[in-house]
């Protein structure tokens, strides 16, 4: 049971992105924080004979996902006050396949466009061993060790030869040796014309530092088998066929270079390098007040959108729970519904909300986006209460039967009592 639920989160959740406000707020005090919530919910709770099948095991965790992400997308747009709507500032490239920016500030620096132009890339080094045919046997049977010395740190790494082997299953063995030891180099077999074949090994870094003109480098140990034909030299893994440079930009017209085609402004514009672009440069710049107003919105609407749809799929009908859950959306936004049609945003039938850009462009215009912040703070406030709440217990919503209350005289503590798929899997903490 419990492993097709961690199946299912691992392939769906794991590794998606979330807002920068969870990530950044994921502390030990946070997690303690969830932890005593779950004790609060779950400290009357009667027993239940839980539903546990597949599709609950995969409706619990799409519920708590996606309220997760609706309440960190809530605290990434609330202000010092909590009550008050804050909009983020996006930045914008009117070259993004050259450079594309992402503003990383604060809000509160004042920040101002500026041009870039990006004179040469920042690039890898590629080393392309000696191209061998595949059946040749240059080796003789026996013990093999190179070291590799990459980043002041030296990596020994040793391969036996067997009468069996040749050229081509050498190459095979030592590429899968680099490839496992995920230490920042990838290789793999390239083959020529003649059907030759050779190693081409590549590093995951960029650019030079000091005085060093290569990332890594190999040199032979002197094994009593290999005396005589050194591996490296023979297979020619020390051969670079692309030297690693550091990318050179202009900020302004004042040069610089990175080691990488990633670099940051002022702590405040993350910018990454795609192409060489000298004339003309690339503007990067802040966003329209306007603009960024309604990827704001857009982005706080899109997560409450995405929670309603996981309550109204086809398949949840089979949940009791999941007809209480839309009704709970229904009465929030139809208490809401008022201010989100002032602030340019329509409940439709099925309870999902739409964002008319133009309304809200209008009221940027006349000035009326005041009005727009403080309702759509409250209205932020609330789904971030009924997003944290379906977070803590999704099981609340799947086919649960009481089939026991606890005494209220004597209560026990039972945090994962109804968060079994839930209070398990917060992952990300430090």
């Amino acid at each position: 049971m419990i492993s097709s639920a961690y199946s299912y989160y691992l392939s769906q959740y794991a590794a998606r992105e979330t807002a920068r406000t969870d990530n950044a707020a994921r502390r030990p005090s946070d997690l303690r924080r969830a932890y005593n919530k779950m004790l609060g919910i779950n400290r009357l709770a009667p027993a239940y004979k839980t539903d546990v099948s597949l599709e609950a095991q995969k409706y619990a965790i799409d519920l708590k996902e996606n309220a997760r992400e609706l309440s960190s997308i809530a605290d990434e747009l609330s202000g010092s006050d909590d009550d008050s709507l804050i909009i983020r500032q996006s930045a914008i490239s009117d070259n993004p396949e050259a450079v594309s920016a992402v503003y990383v500030g604060s809000g509160d620096s004042g920040a101002s466009s500026f041009s870039v132009s990006v004179h040469q890339l920042a690039t890898t080094q590629i080393n392309t061993g000696n191209f061998l045919p595949p059946s040749s046997k240059l080796l003789e049977p026996g013990d093999y060790s190179f070291d590799l010395n990459m980043s002041d740190i030296t990596y020994e790494f040793e391969f036996g030869v067997s009468d069996n082997d040749n050229s081509r299953s050498i190459q095979d063995k030592i590429s899968r040796l680099i490839n496992r030891s995920n230490i920042g180099l990838s290789a793999d077999i390239c083959s020529d014309d003649m059907g030759n074949t050779a190693l081409r090994i590549e590093s995951a870094d960029t650019g030079i530092s000091g005085m060093k003109p290569v990332i890594f480098d190999f040199k032979d140990n002197e094994t009593p088998a290999a005396q005589n034909t050194p591996a490296a030299a023979t297979l020619g893994l020390d051969r670079v066929t692309q030297h690693p440079s550091n990318a050179v930009y202009s900020i302004d017209g004042n040069q610089r270079t990175s080691t990488s085609n990633k670099i940051t402004i002022n702590k405040e514009f993350e910018l990454c390098f795609h192409s060489v672009q000298e004339e003309p440069p690339v503007n990067i710049a802040l966003k329209a007040d306007s603009d960024a107003i309604v990827d704001s919105i857009n982005e706080l609407i899109g997560g409450y959108n995405n929670l309603i749809s996981v309550a109204t799929g086809s398949d949840t009908d089979t949940f009791e729970g999941s007809a209480r859950l839309r009704r709970q959306f229904s009465q929030l936004s139809r208490s809401y519904s008022g201010v989100l049609s002032q602030s340019g945003l329509d409940v439709n039938d099925n309870g999902t909300i739409s964002v008319n850009k133009n309304a809200i462009l209008t009221l940027a215009d006349e000035g009326g986006l005041g009005k727009v912040y403080d309702s759509l703070g409250h209205f932020k406030d609330a789904l971030h209460d009924t997003a944290e709440r379906i977070a803590m217990n999704p099981m609340d919503y799947v086919n649960n039967k009481i089939i026991a209350y606890k005494n209220p005289r004597r209560v026990m503590t039972d945090p994962y009592n109804l968060s079994a798929y839930s209070g398990m899997m917060f992952n990300g903490y430090i």
